[in-house]
């Protein structure tokens, strides 16, 4: 190799080939001078991925390379790329994640400052589940319950209070059970098979049948959070804003 260290990029992050042969602690001090001499060509405000070529590193080693890398450059590194076949579309691919990961923190946070949960129900009667509820899994409670996790179709959720689903709502859930039509169910990503509050019922369009009640549901986008509700006995689903909790009852 004419140089230890050869930093080849691409729009979402960066392929580094090594010296097989070099000492690491040299190999180390020659990547932390290429990524120093290379500052002023890098985006900082974006995460981006990385693979190691032309030698073997243990995962210690792995993270001593991005360690320095980091601390030269200043880059923002999500992912270690395995494997010397690295494409662009694994950079791309495991950055779409990363995003769409942090795209669900954020709504998570944004739930929890919008939301506030009455005492009588979260406070005293409120449960907690952390996981992902699977087809044939079912959860029962007398209160609300708060499932940090997804709900896959073939899942179940009855809940004497609301449910809140910091995940992608796919299941069925019933909310106000057997007869409160005042609780209401929220999710990251709201596409359920069927919901349920108090009477109410509302099934997705593609679910054979009609529905005991109407489903009005405007168009959603991915990883925004939703808000399901009855209101003249319809159950609506709309984007989570705080005057949409100023304007519903929540008992």
């Amino acid at each position: 190799m004419k140089s230890s260290v050869i930093i080849k990029g691409n729009k979402y992050g960066f392929q580094i080939v090594l010296n097989p042969t070099l000492p690491f602690e040299e190999l180390l001090h020659e990547v932390a001078e290429k990524f120093k001499e290379s500052t002023g060509f890098f985006d900082f405000n974006r995460p981006i991925a990385v693979s190691f070529e032309g030698r073997d590193l243990t995962q210690g080693e792995q993270n001593l390379l991005v360690d320095t890398i980091v601390d030269n450059s200043g880059l923002n590194i999500h992912y270690i790329i395995d494997g010397a076949k690295a494409v662009e579309t694994q950079f791309a691919q495991l950055l779409s994640e990363a995003e769409e990961e942090k795209a669900q923190e954020e709504a998570a946070e944004e739930i929890s400052d919008i939301i506030d949960f009455p005492e009588n129900r979260i406070g005293k009667n409120g449960q907690f589940y952390r996981g992902t509820l699977r087809s044939g899994q079912k959860i029962e409670v007398d209160g609300s319950i708060v499932i940090l996790g997804d709900i896959n179709p073939g899942a179940q959720i009855i809940a004497g209070g609301n449910v809140v689903v910091l995940g992608c709502l796919k299941g069925t859930v019933y909310a106000g059970y057997p007869d409160d039509k005042g609780a209401f169910v929220a999710s990251l990503m709201m596409e359920p098979m069927q919901i349920q509050i108090g009477s109410c019922i509302a099934r997705s369009p593609d679910q054979k049948g009609k529905s005991k009640k109407t489903l009005k549901k405007k168009n959603q986008k991915q990883l925004e959070a939703k808000l399901a509700f009855v209101e003249n006995d319809n159950i609506f689903i709309e984007t989570i804003t705080r005057s949409l909790i100023s304007e519903i009852s929540i008992s």
